[in-house]
This record gives structure tokens, C-alpha cells and sequence, in this order.
């Protein structure tokens, strides 16, 4: 029978009280339906009328154990702690003409919790097939084909899960695919279709939005923006939308420095304590433990009370005094550990020695040179026309996001850009139109400390660009991000 809202169930000698939840995503949050949390259970019923007799799947996903019957019958448990994910169990039913009874039971373990629980459609059970193959997970792969999934089912920009095994390399994957009656000879979806699809899945239009641009020997293959820049006026992401880009600064600060080292103003052998006499244990620190993030200095960014202040404007030398007396996490080369610090004492460096201020020396020396006009240091006083809004979802809803003065973030994030302008930098960059070879070299070049010296790795971090290998080829890349 039909459960009713309020209505109480005794299961196992314990008192139990249904409630109607309502829910803005597929995830059932169960802190939010105001039930208990520690070592808690809680019961879900749902019933679903079918026009005909049908077999599928059913995607779940919990927060931590789950168990479910359909029509009395146990169909599925897993004792597992995690956290709930959509599809993350794949259990295949077959559902009557009519009414079907569904019981889930969630058993939590701590902290927040909750559920979901859905019939996988075509385009999920695609993307769920997809995603193991693009990952080379064979395991996942046989889990999902032995549970029904079509292996040449698609997603709705037409890529199959064996194309996207070619397209990530995973030749194994490739082979099994193939083996479970794969059409391997199917024509892959052209590029812009692609990455166009990917982005409409992950953006809708009344959503926060992206920029996208993709290059390919200095030729823009594709560019486009998706949802929103300004939430509240409904403002949506164009080319020229300017965006905060946060790390991805740390490459410009980088250039900077082995700028004034060609001009002869400063080299990176040079201590710490030529630029800041009073540094605790500057003569230990150079300019390249700085830029390689091996100083030792602790990083401000991870001090407890830093979100707190995070939102007011700061000097530069008020800034450095705040964590200059923290003690060292290391030894200067002893390690690797990425740092705020470093690059924001850079920052302060560039404009000591180039007796302009750090977004001055950026524009005359990079920004003007190369086009670059919708580049900057982002300012709090100063209005940006297109700028992107920093927004947070939370409780099924966009929010505003903890909108950081970037003055606390100099030359470690303070920088704002366009996918067009960060492309024109990139062509000057490895067109060398910004910093001679020697420089380049140095900069590509993964820094070796006490721990890693005898690691041959071609992997690590330079100055201000991270170094990777891919499929046998040198990736030379940075992220960026901030609230």
C-alpha cells in the first residue's frame, strides 16, 4: 500500500516516519529533508506505472550502504562508503505492466547523506559505457555490457564508447570493444561537434557559463560561449567576456621575471633578501626556488584564517608581513609544494626592480606588444565591461561566490584575460615573440630538489608552466581558480 506523509512504520522493532522530500537535482539530499545523520537509516518508496511490461536499468547512487527491492523482491545491495554520485550502481529490472513498488534503503555512516535513483535512458547508458572506455577501465566496461548495455549505443553527438577508447588511446579497451560485437569502422563526429556537445551537457543556457576556444598551429578550429556571465541581469558568456583567471597568472608573472633577467635588472640565483633585507632566512631562498615553487615558505593561501580577510583590499608589504614570520614547511630546495607566497613575493620583486607597478610592466612589456587588450590586473575599483561574474551551487541554486579583492592575490592570480587574448599569448609565447630560447628551455624545464634529484622523470614543474608527458608527447600547461 501506498505510504502516506506522516504516517509511522515499524521495520525491525524501530519507529519509523515517512515524509515527503522534494529535491532540485537528481541526488535526494537527506540533510536537507531533516532527518538524521550519524549511523542513520531511511527508507525511500516510490511507485512507477508502466503502459507495458519493460525491462531497463536502474542507476543509483548513495550515501553510504544502499539495498532495493522491487515489488518485494531484493534486487540489489552494496556496503559501501561513498559518496552519492548519479549511476554509480547499474542494476538491471524488469518492471510489470502497471503498478511496480520501489523500496530503497540507505543505511549512512557520517556526515551529510542522501540518494538517487533513476532509469537509465539511452543517452545515460552511453555516457556511463563512455566514460569507462574513455578511462580504459575494462572492469567497469564488462560490468556495464554484461548488465545490458548496448555496445554501440551513443551520445547525442553520435561518439560511441570504442571511439572514445581510439581517441584516448586505449588500445585494450579498443580490442575488447571490438570483441563484444563493437562497430569499430563507424565514422567518429567531426571535433567542433564534439567539444560542442560536451559543453551543452555541462552548461545550460540559464546556468554560469564558459568560454571555450581550441587552436591548433595558430589557426582557432573552434570558439564559442555558453550560458551566462551575469546571472541576475542574464547577461550571456561571449568571446569577449573577460573571466579572473587566477593561476594561470603565475606563467605571466614567470615571463616577467626572465624578462628583467635578459634585460640584466636581476638573475634567478639572486636571494631573496637583495629585494627584502629583513625576509627571515632570505639568503636561503633564491628567485628560481620562488618560481619553482621550492622555497619553503608557507603558502598564504593555506592558513586557516585566510577566507576570512580574503575580501578587503590589502598593500603589497602589508600583505608579505602577514605571513613572512609563518615558519618555513621546508627547507628552501629541499622540496616541492606549491605556494602562493612565491609568486606573490615575484610580483613585488618585478615591481621593485622595474620601478613600475606589476600590471604596468605586464601591459607595457606583453599586453600592448601582442594585442592584447582585454587583458589585466583585475581591480576592485575599477568596472569591467564583460566581466564574468564568480557564482557557487548550492541547495539546487546559483549563488553569488566569495568575490576575492585581488590585491591578496598579486602576482600568484590577480590577472583577468579572454579565451582570445590568452590565445594570442599563447602563439607569442611559443613563437617566441615573448622571451629568447635560453629563457623558454628554462622555463619547460622540470625543477629537481633534495627528494626528487635522481628522478628522471620528463614531468614536473618549471618556472610558472607545469611540464607533463601525454601519449608520448610533451604537455606544457597551467590551470586557474578562484570562488
Amino acid at each position: 500500500m501506498q505510504p502516506k506523509a506522516g504516517a509511522s512504520v515499524v521495520i525491525g522493532g524501530r519507529n519509523y516516519e515517512w515524509r515527503q522530500v522534494e529535491s532540485t537535482n537528481d541526488i535526494i539530499d537527506l540533510k536537507v529533508a531533516k532527518t538524521p545523520e550519524e549511523f542513520s537509516i531511511a527508507y525511500a518508496w516510490a511507485e512507477i506505472d508502466m503502459r507495458e511490461k519493460t525491462k531497463g536499468l536502474l542507476g543509483i547512487g548513495s550515501d553510504d550502504a544502499v539495498k532495493a527491492w522491487l515489488n518485494g523482491k531484493l534486487i540489489h545491495e552494496n556496503w559501501v562508503g561513498r559518496a552519492p554520485l548519479p549511476d554509480d550502481d547499474v542494476v538491471p529490472v524488469e518492471l510489470n505492466k502497471g503498478k511496480n513498488q520501489l523500496l530503497l534503503k540507505v543505511q549512512n555512516m557520517q556526515g551529510p547523506w542522501g540518494f538517487v535513483c533513476r532509469l537509465l535512458g539511452p543517452e545515460s547508458q552511453a555516457k556511463k559505457l563512455i566514460a569507462a572506455s574513455r578511462n580504459g577501465d575494462l572492469d567497469a566496461a564488462k560490468y556495464l555490457l554484461d548488465r545490458g548495455l548496448d555496445v554501440n549505443s551513443h551520445s547525442p553527438a553520435g561518439l560511441t564508447a570504442v571511439q572514445a577508447a581510439k581517441l584516448r588511446g586505449q588500445k585494450a579497451m579498443v580490442e575488447f570493444l571490438v570483441s563484444e560485437g563493437a562497430d569499430a569502422k563507424a565514422s567518429i563526429p567531426p571535433p567542433d561537434k564534439l567539444v560542442d556537445a560536451l559543453f551543452n551537457s555541462l552548461i545550460k543556457p540559464e546556468s554560469a557559463g564558459a568560454a571555450v576556444a581550441v587552436a591548433k598551429d595558430g589557426k582557432i578550429l573552434f570558439e564559442k560561449g555558453y550560458g551566462l556571465s551575469d546571472l541576475e541581469h542574464g547577461v550571456p558568456v561571449q568571446l569577449e567576456t573577460k573571466f579572473r583567471i587566477g593561476s594561470i597568472t603565475k606563467q605571466f608573472t614567470a615571463a616577467a621575471v626572465l624578462k628583467l633577467q635578459e634585460e640584466g635588472k636581476l638573475n634567478v640565483t639572486d636571494k631573496l633578501s637583495k629585494f627584502i633585507p629583513d625576509y627571515p632566512r632570505g639568503d636561503e631562498v633564491t628567485i628560481h626556488h620562488l618560481l619553482t615553487h621550492t622555497s619553503g615558505i608557507h603558502s598564504y593561501t593555506s592558513k586557516p584564517d585566510f577566507l576570512e580577510t580574503v575580501t578587503a583590499p590589502v598593500k603589497t608589504e602589508d600583505h608579505i608581513n602577514s605571513f613572512k614570520n609563518d615558519p618555513y614547511d621546508f627547507d628552501p630546495g629541499k622540496k616541492w609544494l606549491y605556494n602562493n607566497s612565491g609568486y606573490f613575493l615575484l610580483g613585488y620583486i618585478i615591481e621593485k626592480v622595474s620601478g613600475e607597478s606589476y600590471g604596468d610592466f605586464l601591459r607595457k612589456k606583453f599586453f600592448d606588444p601582442l594585442g592584447m587588450k582585454d587583458t589585466g590586473v583585475h581591480s576592485s575599483t575599477v568596472a569591467l565591461e564583460h566581466e564574468a561574474l564568480g557564482y557557487q551551487f548550492e541547495d539546487g541554486r546559483f549563488k553569488k561566490a566569495l568575490n576575492w579583492d585581488m590585491s591578496r592575490a598579486g602576482g600568484a592570480g590577480a590577472l583577468y584575460s579572454t579565451v582570445e587574448d590568452l590565445h594570442r599569448w599563447n602563439e607569442a609565447v611559443f613563437g617566441g615573440k615573448v622571451l629568447k630560447e635560453s629563457s623558454l628551455k628554462a622555463a619547460f624545464t622540470p625543477v629537481k630538489t633534495e627528494e626528487n634529484k635522481d628522478d628522471r622523470s620528463e614531468s614536473g614543474y618549471g618556472y610558472g608552466w607545469a611540464v607533463s608527458m601525454s601519449r608520448g608527447t610533451q604537455e606544457i600547461s597551467h590551470g586557474g581558480g578562484l570562488h
